[in-house]
């Protein structure tokens, strides 16, 4: 599902705004992350108003989410964040507020999968009435990552963290063990891995051409931290060659 917006020529009396409040010059920027259920119309609305004036919007539907192609002119403020490297937007519908990343356009698919490679999940207490705003906030504060998200498996919510190195991802996962149980702390999770129905993290396994299978991944993890509890170290260096 492909869907294009293109915006007419820019009426002269918001020359001058553009000038005092947007960047220079347009870039070509891609953001991900978007719920696919956000029709085309809300997200430019939404896009346009916080992030940058929009000149041509791209969007194609990739399961769960959006992928949305644009250009446009970046806030002062977001044109600052995107010089030094920063990928976080923060878009609100409905009073819900949702992280998304933006990137430039011409990064290929495999450049985007390695800055994004090294990732944990956790599944959220269900007594924790925090939103998922301030929850994305203090896991990314606490454990120094550099993005996160939050997604729902059958009404139950999983943070989803993404790290620059691998050593910033091993220490927050010894980090979790010396404060969380068994089945409640960070665990690794690869590209392919996802949550099932049950909460259980798996990973695809696609040595099989005629068919997709899956493996449970969480419960050897949780067995292995069972093992080496008290003593992350063990574990970490156990973990990083999986």
């Amino acid at each position: 599902m492909i869907g294009e917006i293109k915006r007419g020529p820019i009426d002269d009396n918001r020359k001058g705004d553009l000038e005092k409040y947007y960047a220079e010059q347009s870039r070509d920027l891609t953001f991900y992350d978007i719920p696919a259920y956000w029709s085309d119309e809300e997200i430019f609305n939404s896009l346009d108003a916080n992030v940058g004036q929009i000149e041509y919007m791209r969007t194609k539907r990739c399961h769960k989410y959006k992928t949305v192609k644009t250009t446009l002119r970046l806030t002062k403020k977001y044109e600052e964040i995107y010089k030094k490297g920063g990928v976080n937007v923060i878009l609100t519908r409905k009073n819900r507020t949702h992280y998304v990343r933006m990137l430039d356009s011409r990064w290929s698919y495999a450049e985007i999968k390695k800055k994004f490679r090294w990732q944990v999940c956790k599944r959220i207490e269900d007594d924790n009435q925090e939103d998922d705003c301030s929850i994305i906030r203090y896991f990314a504060k606490t454990y120094r990552a550099t993005f996160g998200k939050i997604i729902r498996v059958n009404g139950i919510r999983y943070i989803i963290l993404y790290f620059s190195t691998e050593d910033i991802l091993m220490k927050a996962v010894s980090d979790s063990l010396q404060t969380y149980e068994v089945g409640l702390e960070l665990l690794i999770k690869k590209e392919n891995d996802f949550i099932d129905d049950t909460g259980e993290l798996n990973e695809i396994n696609k040595t099989l051409k005629w068919r997709n299978t899956t493996t449970s991944r969480a419960r050897g993890l949780r067995t292995e931290q069972e093992q080496y509890k008290g003593t992350p170290e063990n574990f970490a260096s156990s973990s990083r060659r999986q």
